[in-house]
């Protein structure tokens, strides 16, 4: 028998578009780069950190106007949230050649106008960090943002410091770092380094704000995965995690992702930045922040055993966005607007196809069994409970910043189990021999880096080349509301589903659920609604933490397998012993005691999945074409 409690994991995901490469060699020169229009010159100096500030200077690349406006980002690629990185700028001056000040105007909180441009040579700022700032606005999730540790770290997402001049995004850039004494920086950019300047290029503001760079004292590893040389760059300030452990645990992901993506990665370079972090984050989530060619990650500082499970997950999310949206984008993405942007329809295909490449390729591959990824579907299923079901996922994904705010956590959710029901719809009209890996693939050659798709084109573009029936598929369950098929689809490869079961479960919790603290393995018991007057005869309370089921320990990611173990070897009416740790009204928390019997409990089960004892041969060869089970 199965316990009735559910284990959770507190986290919280949220993605982006980004990008890192290598440690840059004292005394070596990268290359020369010659370009016809002169370029933005930056400077930060990591040594004159003040007031948890850093000074910018940019040497302008020449302006041929009389008034020009200076722009931060309102927002950026892939956050889904307007964070105004404006706000963080202080003491913005402008300068002529010989130094005098010109005038200069505040037209909002992310642009600057500044009036005879055309003496303009420098301009100077100061900019605060965004992981600990006091000011006003919303929380910048730290994968996303900024961070100055002087003598420690620096997390430098690019446009959190540089801007760009109107009409003027697609200047070469280059920016320099005066670096403290044994740091060094990692990032996907390509530059050289001479004492302690280091200077990376872009070829335009829009490749620079997909390049995070970070400085600390270096612990790094580079590992070779099908022609691409992969960077990982670890921030550990207990030194619980080593460069070499993450390389180790993602190196078999890596290989699976390329055989998956044909044999071949779409990009020469990778990196993966990661800092963990002893003391959480502001913003109360972890995750990572992808980008093109490469992906920042916030997590919290944890054991090889616990951050292990969490790693694999994350990257295999992160590393597939080198598809999308590096190859496959729409003009909203591929054209960006950093401070009046527009949404995309399509994020069923950044987010959620992303998301389910990411669980495909480990079940495929042969790192999750079957019944594993039953699992993963389930609580995909569960989880999209949370969000509306009655709404378009295009229409919800254009008004994502606004209207449909609360409704973007969906993207992993529901927007993966499209992806699902997409590969099982396209698998069934090929047999078996197309689905989505193949048409990612043709969308990849299809469009690419360079080539934008129109965002009302790509869902005509994916039925030509597919089948009638995918246009149908979409205009039902993605730009309409029909509920998914989830029977219809899962029953050709013979696996069963039922959106509602009536059932008994024998639990020691009474229909509390289990939430698991990641950060030290924890068990909580909280009220989701649905505890019974079990619950209350064994003297629950929301917020115990629970040590032993009947002198077994429950802790972590073993916790449920321990309560299985006991369910399944008791009946009704066995005794049962409970120790909690319980709060009391000083708030300290004191050990407890709980006593009690074991009980059948009715309940509904929704989304229940189950495997067909007796699978037809053609539902076995859709199951192994789709998931090689």
């Amino acid at each position: 028998m199965e316990p009735e409690e559910t284990v959770q994991v507190i986290h919280k995901r949220f993605i982006l578009f980004v990008f890192v490469f290598g440690l840059l060699i004292p005394g070596t020169t990268a290359f020369a780069h010659k370009d016809e229009l002169p370029a933005y010159r930056f400077t930060i100096d990591l040594t004159k950190v003040k007031d948890d500030k850093l000074p910018v200077e940019l040497i302008v690349p020449g302006v041929s106007q009389d008034e020009i406006t200076y722009y931060m980002p309102a927002i950026v690629p892939g956050t889904y949230e307007i964070y105004n990185f404006g706000r963080f700028v202080s003491e913005f001056k402008a300068f002529d050649a010989e130094g005098k000040i010109l005038p200069v105007t505040a037209t909002d909180t992310n642009s600057w106008k500044i009036s005879e441009a055309r003496r303009l040579q420098k301009i100077t700022y100061r900019v605060e960090d965004t992981w600990d700032s006091k000011i006003k606005g919303e929380i910048v999730f730290e994968p996303g943002g900024t961070n100055i540790q002087a003598d420690t770290n620096f997390v430098i997402n690019t446009y959190g410091f540089c801007g760009y001049f109107e009409d003027m995004k697609l200047r070469r850039y280059e920016l320099s770092f005066i670096r403290p004494q044994g740091f060094y920086g990692s990032t996907s950019l390509k530059g050289w380094s001479k004492d302690n300047r280091d200077t990376y290029i872009s070829s335009s503001y829009m490749d620079l704000a997909d390049s995070p760079v970070m400085y600390c004292k270096p612990d790094t590893t580079h590992i070779a995965v099908g022609g691409c040389d992969v960077l990982v760059s670890v921030y550990s300030p207990h030194q619980l995690i080593t460069s070499k452990f993450v390389a180790n645990t993602i190196r078999d992901l890596l290989g699976q992702q390329k055989e998956y993506l044909g044999g071949q990665l779409p990009v020469d370079r990778y990196a993966f930045l990661i800092y963990l972090s002893p003391d959480g984050f502001a913003s109360a989530s972890m995750g990572a922040l992808e980008h093109s060619y490469s992906s920042m990650y916030c997590l919290p500082e944890m054991t090889e055993y616990y951050i292990g499970p969490k790693l694999r997950d994350f990257a295999a999310h992160e590393f597939f966005h080198i598809v999308t949206p590096l190859n496959i984008h729409s003009e909203e993405i591929g054209e960006f607007d950093y401070n009046k942007p527009k949404m995309s329809q399509h994020l069923w295909l950044y987010e959620g196809l992303t998301e389910y490449a990411a669980g495909l390729v480990q079940v495929k591959y042969g790192k999750m069994t079957l019944d594993e990824y039953i699992h993963v579907i389930s609580d995909k299923m569960q989880d999209a409970l949370k969000y509306r079901d009655d709404l378009s996922f295009t229409e919800m994904s254009k008004g994502v910043l606004d209207k449909y705010k609360d409704q973007y956590g969906n993207v992993y959710e529901k927007g993966m189990l499209i992806g699902m029901c997409l590969d099982l719809k396209l698998r069934k009209l090929s047999d078996g021999k197309y689905g989505v890996q193949e048409l990612m693939r043709d969308l990849s050659k299809t469009y690419g880096k360079h080539k934008s798709f129109k965002d009302d084109e790509l869902i005509p573009q994916i039925t030509k080349l597919t089948y009638p029936e995918i246009g149908e598929f979409f205009r039902k369950h993605v730009q309409g509301a029909e509920r998914l098929p989830f029977a219809e689809l899962l029953g050709d490869a013979g696996i069963h589903y039922k959106a509602r079961q009536e059932d008994k479960k024998l639990t020691p919790f009474g229909g509390l659920n289990l939430v698991i603290d990641q950060d030290n393995g924890e068990v909580i018991l909280v009220d989701l609604g649905g505890s019974t007057g079990f619950a209350k005869e064994m003297g629950y309370k929301e917020g115990d933490i629970v040590r032993t089921l009947n002198g077994k320990t429950l802790k972590g990611n073993e916790a449920l397998k321990v309560i299985a173990e006991i369910v399944n070897d008791a009946r009704e009416g066995d005794k049962i012993k409970v120790t909690v740790d319980r709060k009391n009204d000083s708030g300290k928390y004191e050990p407890m005691t709980l006593k009690g019997k074991l009980r059948f409990v009715e309940t509904v089960l929704e989304n229940v999945i189950t495997v067909a004892e007796k699978p037809t041969a053609r539902q076995l060869e859709l199951r192994k074409a789709w998931i090689n089970k």
